[in-house]
């Protein structure tokens, strides 16, 4: 079954940190805009509306009376009032009843407030959208009443109210842009403790053998803490763990191993001094069960001693071939274990009690299955060496090999055999463990199988074995 990511669809923590903090400061600065425009419009209008009630107050002071009619000496500042850099249009009307005194005939009539009072109007004026205020007065000497008109154009009021809003709005809009921007250097330099916490697990994980031991916590931010002891109780727990099954494995293969040889050679005695056929099958088939468990406990016991052992080291892939091949011969003597190996190989990078492991697992598996003949090539590969050790025996399919370095699996032509099937996977668990490349392939030329390693060299300078 397929698991899905556990962070799909989740948030990441820097658009959390968006989220929560940019979200709220972007509908208060929303809120602020509205409010903004509100009182920019409201601060222009109120201060607008004056300076065009001072112009008509001032055209009033300046009415006069002639022979029972309104008559007006315009001072020029009077409309100077409403002067801006926007240049606004100015229109103005002094009106004696229906009786036009001054200015523009066109001015839209509204309706004209209460003597002594003024009011505020919004029109058009010869295509321009104005604002127009209406003051009204009584006249001594005047029938009817008089009323002064002026009206501007908005382009100053609409300049006004653009510079608050920008002012009023440009600032919030600006705050809510920093905070964003600096959401994610804010989260990085707050996550740094973090990201160095998951770069030293990281190089743990990916060591030869995981280091277990507490993390320091002398660096670690005071956040961190609670999550970090907690994970150092876990490793204390797991290194324990690890250890007590470790040594209970390597002390439970040393303890079985005696008992089982013993069986093993007292059963082959008895299989010697046994007097009908029944009996020599029934002790041949026990010390067969027994020689196969004490192989597995070998077994068992290697991969444990592997597991425990430090990965770091130099081996000499000459000695430990010469001595494998040694042993191969005294192990199988019906088997032909040919070896070229160069006297001036270069030492290999790896544990040397893993490597030799490694190929005596290899060699040891070609002479149980290798038809007689076993052959090995050891040469300098670059910077480091290669081992291929190869057979004349059936060989494997493909399938077989995909399937061959798992624990107590073999191949067909090994069915019979008394094998436990762990050497291949203790083989792969090394070889891994150790960066060292293996491949499994059929031989070219006739049946046979070919194993080949790639060994890298120590670090620094290369040293080259005694000749």
């Amino acid at each position: 079954m397929n698991r899905r990511p556990l962070n799909r669809g989740r948030p990441s923590l820097v658009g959390r940190l968006l989220l929560a903090q940019i979200a709220p400061l972007a509908v208060l600065g929303a809120a602020l805009a509205v409010a903004g425009a509100l009182a920019a419009h409201a601060v222009v209008e109120k201060s607008s509306d004056r300076l065009l009630a001072g112009s008509a107050a001032s055209i009033v002071a300046h009415i006069g009376v002639q022979d029972g009619q309104a008559k007006v000496a315009l001072p020029p500042w009077a409309l100077g009032l409403l002067d801006s850099p926007e240049r606004d249009a100015v229109f103005y009307a002094v009106r004696q009843g229906s009786h036009l005194v001054t200015g523009y005939e066109d001015l839209p009539r509204l309706p004209a407030p209460a003597p002594n009072e003024t009011n505020f109007a919004y029109a058009s004026m010869r295509g321009y959208p104005v604002r127009i205020v209406q003051s009204t007065v009584m006249m001594p000497g005047v029938a009817q009443p008089v009323v002064v008109a002026v009206a501007q154009s908005l382009d100053s009021r609409r300049a006004s109210v653009r510079e608050l809003l920008f002012t009023l709005i440009g600032l919030p809009v600006l705050l809510v842009a920093v905070a964003a921007a600096l959401v994610t250097p804010a989260v990085s330099w707050g996550l740094a403790p973090l990201s160095r916490l998951a770069a030293e697990l990281t190089t743990r994980a990916q060591a030869s053998r995981p280091d277990l031991t507490p993390i320091d916590a002398a660096d670690v931010s005071t956040e961190l803490m609670p999550v970090v002891g907690a994970f150092n109780h876990m490793m204390r727990s797991l290194e324990r763990f690890t250890q007590a099954l470790e040594r209970f494995s390597a002390d439970a293969s040393h303890q079985l191993r005696t008992p089982l040889s013993v069986i093993v050679a007292n059963l082959a005695l008895l299989e010697r001094s046994a007097t009908t056929p029944r009996d020599k099958a029934l002790l041949g088939d026990s010390r067969a069960a027994a020689a196969n468990l004490r192989q597995v406990l070998s077994q068992f016991l290697a991969l444990a001693r592997s597991e425990a052992a430090a990965a770091e080291g130099e081996a000499d892939l000459v000695a430990l071939l010469t001595t494998i091949q040694v042993e191969a011969a005294r192990a199988f003597p019906e088997v032909e274990v040919l070896a070229r190996l160069p006297a001036g190989l270069r030492l290999a990078r790896g544990n040397s009690v893993l490597v030799g492991e490694v190929l005596r697992n290899l060699v040891f598996n070609a002479c149980a299955y290798g038809a007689g003949k076993v052959r090995i090539l050891a040469k300098t590969d670059g910077e480091g060496s290669r081992v291929v050790i190869w057979d004349h025996g059936p060989g494997m399919s493909e399938d077989e090999l995909r399937s061959l370095f798992s624990p107590f699996r073999r191949g067909a032509a090994s069915e019979a055999s008394t094998g436990a099937g762990l050497g291949l996977a203790i083989v792969r668990s090394i070889t891994r463990r150790l960066d060292i490349d293996l491949a499994l392939r059929p031989r070219r030329r006739g049946p046979g199988l070919v194993a080949e390693l790639r060994f890298s060299a120590p670090h620094g300078p290369p040293r080259r074995t005694r000749s």
